[in-house]
């Protein structure tokens, strides 16, 4: 019966090797999914109405979506834990493709039940994506953690810009073949994800995760479940918690102010290209310098660039929140500046995390994080619109203000402790 574990620890030179195969591995796999992710997500909701016959109604696909991925990250975490990263990473895109096809059927046969399944499957790549920047740094050396995450989250700026372009050939494609035009994305997301399957089936290996434990564990076979190695590893761990908290309060706040920035602008009679526009800033902003802020991880430390990028999301919610809706020039400079903000914390705090946890239980702390910061974005979005409704635009970027000091607030004492994973 094979082990799960190497117990021989590899030459260096062997481990850069594998490194850097990882590394290649995961951006081929973020590049390809990444496309898939967008070329359907950006036809989701007029499919949805489509199928469900009304805007509330369409407003679903995109909760089960976000549930989805926190369903996905809980299944490839607790897989991930017990052996290792490629059977993880490789069931994330599996469920992913098995949610495209049953989009893609949901609009053949006009069902809106089995689209909302085929949604929550669907969730799983983006979740997927998400925990592939951890397994980047697996084998990377400390030094080098941040720049290895932020590589992997860089390339998925790739997939946000060529996947919408790809509907308007979706929808010929799908003419030429019989289906309705708003399903040909789909077929772009079933070969992306696929091909982001195989990839990391075939060529994540050896696979990193196993390859540190052999390294770092000297041969330890039995793992606690997941479950109990979370909370094992997050116990009086004050920076696994506070690494936590900030990642999920950047996260619920930047998908509150970026949902609602859209419909603030819309009621003050902007014109749907613009606020693409100022859209399209934010996404690059959020994953276009992600490798600056590794580098800056890497030079300065996570702590450092944490408080910094919380810094600048205050910035940014104070700007966006004294901008009317017609104020485009302001609300882009301000939406830019929340995705900087929000890519500066979310790699400033994957290494933080990732330095405070053993790596026996680093696995179950990581998925951990990623299932809590996709339901934080479920709450976001739904409590965003209640709040933008009845108290108004400027209250929503100060309640988030008050959400994002949160963890500092409930963290007093962050004196500097020992490396745990040393």
């Amino acid at each position: 019966m094979p082990t799960l574990t190497t117990t021989t620890d590899p030459p260096r030179h062997d481990r850069a090797r594998v490194q850097r195969r990882t590394v290649r591995t995961l951006v081929v796999a973020e590049v390809i999914s990444g496309s898939g992710i967008a070329t359907g997500f950006a036809v989701t909701s007029l499919l949805a109405e489509d199928l469900g016959g009304s805007a509330t109604l369409a407003g679903l696909s995109q909760t089960a979506a976000t549930l989805g991925g926190a369903a996905a990250v809980g299944a490839i975490a607790a897989i991930t834990h017990v052996r290792g990263r490629r059977p993880g990473l490789a069931t994330g895109y599996l469920a992913a493709t098995v949610g495209a096809v049953a989009c893609l059927v949901s609009a053949v046969v006009h069902s809106f039940p089995l689209f909302l399944v085929g949604m929550v499957f669907y969730g799983a790549a983006g979740a997927t994506g998400l925990q592939a920047r951890f397994a980047a740094a697996d084998l990377a050396e400390p030094q080098h953690r941040g720049r290895a995450m932020s590589l992997v989250l860089t390339t998925t700026v790739v997939g946000a810009v060529v996947g919408p372009n790809l509907t308007g050939p979706g929808a010929a494609i799908a003419e030429r073949l019989g289906l309705p035009p708003l399903s040909g994305t789909y077929l772009f997301a079933i070969v992306g994800f696929a091909i982001a399957f195989t990839a990391i089936a075939v060529l994540l290996r050896p696979d990193p995760l196993l390859l540190a434990r052999g390294q770092d564990e000297a041969g330890e076979r039995e793992k606690p479940p997941p479950l109990r190695a979370m909370l094992k590893a997050l116990r009086g761990n004050r920076p696994a918690v506070l690494a936590i908290l900030t990642i999920v309060a950047g996260h619920l706040v930047m998908i509150a102010v970026m949902s609602m920035t859209g419909i603030h602008m819309h009621h003050a009679g902007t014109g749907l290209g613009v606020i693409g526009m100022v859209l399209s800033g934010h996404l690059a902003g959020m994953y276009g310098f992600s490798t600056l802020f590794g580098w800056a991880v890497d030079r300065f430390r996570s702590r450092p660039v944490l408080y910094g990028g919380t810094g600048a999301m205050l910035l940014s919610l104070w700007i966006c929140g004294t901008a009317g809706g017609e104020d485009v020039a302001q609300l882009a400079v301000g939406l830019a500046l929340l995705g900087l903000s929000w890519s500066a914390v979310l790699v400033a705090a994957s290494v933080l995390l990732s330095e405070s946890v053993p790596v026996a239980e680093l696995p179950a702390a990581q998925g951990f994080s990623d299932m809590a910061m996709n339901l934080a974005a479920a709450a976001g979005a739904a409590l965003s619109g209640v709040v933008l409704e009845r108290l108004g635009f400027a209250t929503l970027t100060a309640l988030s203000a008050l959400v994002l000091l949160l963890p500092l607030l409930a963290h007093p004492a962050l004196r500097p402790q020992p490396d745990r994973s040393a």
